[in-house]
């Protein structure tokens, strides 16, 4: 046991010292330190989605803005509506529930593989091993959740009605925190509702939603594959730079 304190000896230091602060050094040369902090924000992300997902489902039933109340007890909705809006309301149910556990399933397994990453250094993880993964994860999730979005929206069109999709508003929470990425809005319907004296143009939407969530996968993969290349780029050129500085040095003396 490491001695703590200067030219005293003193049980609780010592152990303090050798327990925690040691090993507390340790993980930070090894990286640990920063490798458990992300991958443990990431953990708490997924249990965040499944948790919250649960959430808005339950939630989304009940109260003054609940579904149950707007689109079934509505005195409005009658008839095939109101029947279409149950029928919605038990699939759509259903679905969020599923989604909720996939969205928490691939958080889950990409956060597994990013801890089984060697660590070589801080920039290394951050820039070549978490970014990549992150921009992937990120796709992943909005390719999911467009294409709930889809699925809900044919439903509801089946129905003629009112289809339950609680989870509509994520895409738009995700996108929002992107720079430049808010046109992906556009391909999910701000309501998840179908028509029979329309019934072509909401299938057509619902179509259009589910295409979208694969150009949605697509362009992250491609997002992934140019930020790979530009930091490529960038350190290449970084590891370039220092073989200026021999021959103008050995040009300045030359010259003087």
């Amino acid at each position: 046991m490491e001695k703590n304190l200067p030219f005293v000896s003193l049980s609780i230091a010592d152990k303090g010292y050798n327990k925690l602060v040691i090993p507390f050094l340790g993980k930070l040369d090894d990286g640990n330190v920063f490798k458990n902090t992300i991958t443990f924000l990431l953990s708490i992300s997924a249990v965040g989605l499944l948790i919250g997902g649960i959430y808005l489902t339950i939630n989304g039933l009940l109260g003054d803005d609940g579904f149950i109340k707007n689109n079934i007890t509505n005195e409005n909705i009658t008839g095939g509506k109101k029947v279409g809006s149950i029928i919605g309301l038990l699939l759509g149910f259903l679905i969020s529930l599923i989604t909720t556990w996939v969205l928490f399933s691939v958080l889950k397994k990409r956060t597994e593989q990013l801890k089984e990453l060697e660590y070589v250094g801080l920039l290394d993880y951050v820039f070549n091993k978490t970014l990549p993964k992150l921009i992937l994860i990120i796709g992943e999730l909005l390719f999911i959740l467009f294409l709930y979005g889809g699925v809900l929206q044919i439903i509801a069109s089946l129905v003629g009605s009112y289809a339950y999709a609680p989870l509509s508003s994520y895409p738009s929470l995700i996108l929002g925190m992107l720079p430049g990425m808010n046109i992906f809005n556009e391909f999910m319907p701000n309501q998840i509702y179908g028509d029979y004296d329309n019934f072509g143009e909401f299938i057509k939407m619902g179509v259009i939603v589910i295409a979208s969530s694969f150009i949605v996968l697509i362009a992250f993969y491609i997002y992934k594959e140019i930020y790979s290349y530009i930091l490529k780029l960038a350190t290449n050129l970084i590891s370039f730079l220092p073989k200026f500085a021999i021959p103008l040095a050995i040009r300045k003396r030359s010259e003087n």
